[in-house]
């Protein structure tokens, strides 16, 4: 798959993107899905830039390693979403 600088583009978009909802939502849930999806656009702009430099097999590894810490850090930041709640009563943050 070629991404080359199409794929930095849209990678520096979606880091735009999430930086805003971090910035701007109040809601926990929202916060939690702008960082995913800054984690996201990192992965895709390694693929990208590994299209652009050449590489072969060193940003697959690289993302599946990142997915991986994604997943770790979904199942972590719903546990403490939870506990919020419980305490709090709703997902506002203050």
């Amino acid at each position: 798959m070629e991404l080359g600088l199409p794929g930095v583009v849209l990678s520096s978009l979606l880091v735009a993107i999430g930086i805003y909802g971090l910035l701007n939502s109040r809601n926990i849930i929202r916060v939690l899905l702008s960082s995913e999806i800054i984690l996201n656009s990192s992965i895709l702009f390694i693929f990208s830039a590994s299209d652009i430099v050449g590489l072969t097999y060193t940003p697959i590894v690289f993302s599946i390693f990142a997915i991986g810490m994604a997943l770790v850090e979904i199942i972590v930041a719903v546990a403490a979403i939870i506990l919020y709640f419980r305490a709090k009563g709703n997902l506002e943050v203050e």
